[in-house]
């Protein structure tokens, strides 16, 4: 037989070890007695105790206080596992946010959290396989829970050292209508329940709910707030919220650091006759969910409290800077010298942006008419709002999307006289044998011209100067074309838009090649 852990060892101070009672009580003797069929249930209770419901950082020990509540198989019946369960995990996710070693994890029953993330949420998420077959059957209360539809799942593939980025990422750019909302009435569900048949313990206590109250874990205790989720439940969202303390002194409350504390009965005393209460405490929210309030409680959310994970390197307006300012910030330099790029930052970056604009044009347009300045008002306005997007549109990699450069050269006026009067021999502006140039060429040449004028205020800090973008000639501009019924289509071959052009390196040492993609 393995030894018992030694007294004064750190595995005994911290609780009993895992491995300890695996080797001892792994495997129950073939005829065991009813004392020693008690022994290994109780053994079993306890590593469930310290492996899935109630693991500490460590993973390596089930703690000694749950001992005393496996003495009375009756008494423990009647406790509310559930709720302890949650009240520690809570406790733990608050712990694990402050720790800042290298080698700090995460206890509490991880597995019920990341159930609770792949209902609800498309990060990480595995894909889901039809369920297996299901055994006992007949018994109610032993058919599958909602937890059954993850049972047969493929494998999640994440690289370690990017999915901190990769999941940040996909959570900053989640909107609330990519969230499910009533994850237990999906489809996913209803084929168990369909199929095999739901558990009716997983919706026996549905009443309970919306309960508030505080949840207990011997020393932890954390308070459950429905009221801050009430789209889950289907009812309306109501805000600000009721104010509800959940003191910062109770969170300091360790049992590690309070040793001298050992009734915790005792010493959550008022807590325990808040719980005792807590049919009464029920919310009573009978509005239904509707997206226009809902809208209006984002607003107001968003406003009240940080709900990105990454925010955005500057608050600068991009109207206010000039092309070079955003092209050496931190968040750059980070990417260049990185292995991963976070799209959290930018997409802060730009919704900021885009929602001054929206802001700006609210203000015009509620400018009175008629008003002397109104004009020059506008013309300001729209200026603006150029600049800003463009530059938005470039953060954004959509340069291919714009008409024009998103910083546009300064082109000098005579250089643009003689760009304007080649470009004019070159279509035939006058006649070219005989044909006169068409009113297409001509439109296109005004639109392109009034193009480049609106933009030449907004041009860049000079590095695209000797640059001139060539114009597009289409078949009827070209000296002896033939007509468009002799026209033939060739295939051309696709660009890859990730590489350099192969004349890049094709025409190296031999002058100018043509430009990579």
């Amino acid at each position: 037989e393995p030894p018992l852990p030694e007294a004064g060892k750190r595995g005994r101070s911290a609780g009993v070890p895992l491995s300890w009672l695996r080797a001892r009580f792994g495997t129950c003797p073939v005829g065991a007695d009813d004392a020693t069929v008690t022994y290994h249930a109780r053994a079993w209770v306890m590593h469930m105790f310290g492996t899935v419901l109630f693991p500490d950082g460590t993973g390596d020990a089930a703690s000694w206080m749950y001992l005393p509540c496996l003495l009375d198989w009756d008494a423990a019946g009647q406790f509310s596992w559930g709720s302890a369960v949650l009240a520690f995990l809570y406790r733990q996710l608050c712990e694990a946010c402050r720790r800042t070693k290298p080698r700090s994890s995460l206890g509490g029953c991880v597995y019920l959290l990341q159930l609770w993330m792949w209902s609800r949420l498309p990060v990480g998420r595995p894909r889901v396989r039809a369920p297996q077959p299901w055994t006992p059957e007949g018994v109610p209360e032993q058919l599958p829970t909602a937890a059954y539809v993850w049972e047969n799942v493929g494998a999640p593939y994440a690289e370690t050292e990017r999915a901190y980025v990769e999941f940040s990422n996909e959570l900053d750019a989640l909107t609330p209508s990519c969230v499910n909302w009533w994850p237990y009435c999906g489809d996913d569900v209803a084929a168990v329940e369909n199929g095999l048949g739901l558990n009716p313990l997983c919706r026996r206590d549905a009443a309970l709910w919306t309960m508030r109250c505080p949840l207990i874990c011997f020393y932890a205790v954390e308070y459950h707030l429905p009221i801050r989720v009430m789209r889950q439940f289907g009812r309306q969202q109501p805000f600000p919220p009721d104010t509800v303390s959940t003191s910062i002194e109770l969170h300091k409350f360790d049992r590690s650091k309070q040793k001298k504390v050992t009734d915790f009965a005792h010493h959550h005393r008022a807590y325990l006759d808040e719980w005792r209460r807590f049919e009464d405490n029920c919310e009573r929210i009978h509005a239904m969910h509707r997206d226009s309030s809902f809208r209006r409680y984002l607003e107001w959310y968003q406003s009240s409290t940080r709900y990105r994970l990454r925010q955005a390197w500057t608050d600068r307006d991009y109207a206010d800077m000039e092309s070079s300012d955003d092209e050496n910030t931190p968040y750059d330099v980070a990417t260049r010298q990185g292995t991963v790029v976070e799209i959290a930052p930018v997409l802060d970056r730009v919704g900021r942006d885009i929602r001054r604009s929206v802001n700006e044009i609210g203000n015009v347009m509620a400018f009175p008419a008629g008003q002397p300045d109104g004009e020059s008002r506008l013309r300001a306005a729209m200026e603006r709002l150029q600049r800003r997007l463009r530059r938005v549109a470039a953060r954004c990699g959509c340069r291919a999307q714009t008409l024009q450069d998103v910083a546009p050269p300064v082109v000098s006026p005579e250089r643009s006289r003689a760009s304007g009067a080649s470009r004019s021999r070159a279509s035939g502006g006058s006649t070219s044998r005989g044909r006169p140039s068409t009113s297409r060429g001509a439109s296109s040449s005004r639109t392109r011209s009034r193009a480049r004028d609106s933009s030449s205020s907004d041009a860049s800090d000079g590095n695209d100067e000797d640059y001139e973008a060539p114009d597009v000639i289409g078949p009827s501009q070209l000296q002896d074309a033939p007509a468009s019924s002799q026209l033939t289509q060739r295939t051309r071959r696709p660009v890859d838009r990730y590489t350099p052009g192969t004349n890049t390196l094709a025409n190296k040492g031999k002058g100018k090649g043509k430009r990579g993609c």
